[in-house]
């Protein structure tokens, strides 16, 4: 059943839920019927903290991906996929570099509201309530209608292009940025001011959520095929590594663990407690961003598993991520809450998050069987037709871990952002690489529950890669026995993977910088009324 609470009383809520939760962390519905493990027994609900009212960071731990690493964590249990208090409503949804005095809501990409202004676009200037200008395209731009009731405005003379949606606001910005390979910038914004801006072409770009969060990819010295991404989170940066892979002539990225655990851990991680454990996470890891999706998410009171805790601790770092995300979007300005909102499809306990915990336990047994192979899989090589599977086809949920945007099945435009939960539905892939998926849960504006879409398999494969990284995260964290209060693992007895290992990218965060930068320039360019033909006088140097 899907609750539909007014703004009031989700926030409410999320601030009575906030007040509660206690400990330490430093460290990280449809009734539709599926195949899965039984329905986990009921929990207590979580204490959760009051969040604060900018972000407290916590000590980051090397492994998390751009989701952002959690340091030290204080325990939190439940049985099998307790049931902890679940509020729905929804995130606000707030505006792009928007500036709010007067209660505004839905602010647009530099919009500034004063007097109660609602949605107010890029170029808009929203003042006492009434919201004017959105983008219609500069004089020589060609438009174009896209599915959704989207519009594209290309500039035949530079190749830049402004897409915007059906209510005239502009989502995408790209233009050429000189310097880099590629020479491409693109500017993705979500419904709620998520912004997210990529430079150059895979295997050599720059990804940034902000200017301090993000990574950079680059080729891998001395083996081809390999890539490294230096995420740089809260001012730590370390690598990942990733090797190209190809599928019926579709390439993607796979992503290569750099460290194996012994076969003691890994059975540790897959046997449940005796009893359920208590388990706090700690402002320093959910404020201030739990209350903000506290209807959407409530982590486990109590905990009977590792594959439980494991299962909070992934999906609160995409949460993070979107947080943090749209407040670096929103010049660190907190979202305002929308009446015109999706409403939430919060994440069900006792369904959804028990189908997730069986892919990460899934995902844990396999690692424990490639941890026993004499030699590493990565090694293998193929021939042409008979590569296998990529792994995102063997997985059924998937926790999306970056802006994506869809046309439905009934031609609506909509976004998915960090956080949500999607189900792959196609068992093949198309020959434009789509994969059919089906949305579980999405926070509100995003789209909504039940929607099916094409996802193209190189951004499914990306979500796997991200749950992955994640998941070793959370592992890591487990066998360093920094989740306090959380049962003793055995001795880990850690193993380095020589192909997963890379030296991070020097300069990477000065690079992030240079590239926020320049996309708020860009941005504030095409809010002025020029094209997106921005090209910067500096332009930082790749390595």
């Amino acid at each position: 059943m899907k609750l539909r609470l007014s703004v009031e009383k989700m926030f409410s809520a999320g601030v009575i839920l906030a007040v509660v939760l206690s400990g330490a962390l430093m460290a990280a519905p449809s009734s539709k019927a599926t195949t899965s493990a039984p329905a986990p027994a009921k929990a207590t609900p979580a204490k959760v903290p009051q969040p604060a009212g900018t972000h407290s960071g916590g000590t980051t731990t090397p492994g998390g991906g751009a989701r952002g690493g959690v340091g030290t964590a204080t325990p939190a249990g439940g049985a099998r996929g307790g049931v902890g208090t679940t509020t729905t409503g929804g995130g606000a949804r707030g505006g792009v570099g928007t500036t709010t005095s007067g209660g505004g809501t839905r602010g647009g990409v530099g919009t500034t509201t004063t007097g109660g202004g609602t949605r107010g676009g890029i170029g808009t200037t929203t003042t006492g309530g009434k919201a004017v200008g959105t983008y219609g395209g500069r004089p020589g731009e060609q438009p174009k209608a896209l599915p959704g009731g989207r519009t594209e405005y290309r500039n035949p003379q530079t190749g830049s292009t402004v897409r915007t949606d059906a209510q005239g606001h502009v989502t995408n910005i790209e233009a050429r940025r000189p310097g880099l390979a590629g020479g491409s910038i693109a500017i993705n914004r979500s419904a709620r001011g998520q912004r997210m801006v990529v430079t150059g072409r895979p295997g050599a770009r720059v990804v940034s959520y902000g200017p301090h969060r993000g990574f950079v990819e680059r080729s891998v010295t001395g083996r081809p095929g390999y890539i490294s991404r230096t995420y740089i989170v809260g001012g730590h940066s370390y690598a990942h590594v990733y090797r190209e892979r190809h599928y019926h002539g579709l390439a993607y990225y796979g992503y290569v663990p750099g460290v194996y655990y012994g076969r003691g851990f890994y059975a540790w991680a897959l046997t449940p407690w005796g009893a359920p454990v208590a388990y706090g996470w700690g402002t320093g890891f959910v404020a201030p961003w739990f209350g903000f999706y506290a209807g959407y998410f409530t982590p486990y009171g109590t905990y009977a598993s590792p594959d439980l805790w494991l299962t909070d601790y992934l999906i609160g770092q995409n949460l993070r991520l979107a947080y943090e995300s749209q407040q670096a979007g929103n010049g660190g300005q907190a979202a305002q809450p929308s009446a015109n909102d999706q409403q939430a499809a919060p994440l069900s306990p006792d369904r959804m998050k028990a189908l997730i915990a069986d892919e990460v336990r899934q995902q844990i047994a396999a690692e424990k069987a490639a941890a026993l192979e004499p030699t590493s899989s990565v090694n293998q090589q193929t021939t042409s037709g008979s590569e296998p599977a990529p792994p995102a086809m063997n997985q059924r949920f998937f926790v999306v871990s970056s802006n994506l945007d869809l046309t439905t099945e009934v031609n609506q435009a909509c976004s998915l952002t960090p956080g949500d939960i999607i189900q792959r539905k196609g068992t093949t892939v198309a020959a434009d690489g789509g994969v059919t998926v089906e949305v579980e849960s999405s926070k509100a504006g995003d789209c909504p529950a039940d929607s099916r879409a094409a996802v193209q398999l190189a951004d499914l494969q990306e979500m796997h890669n991200q749950f992955r990284e994640q998941l070793d995260s959370g592992l890591k964290t487990l066998a360093d026995n920094q989740a306090r209060g959380l049962p003793t693992a055995p001795a880990a007895a850690p193993r380095t993977v020589a192909e997963g290992t890379a030296d991070p990218a020097p300069g990477a965060e000065s690079q992030l910088v240079a590239q926020e930068t320049d996309a708020a320039r860009l941005e504030d360019q095409v809010r002025q009324g020029g094209s997106a033909n921005y090209f910067p006088a500096r332009v930082p140097t790749r390595r």
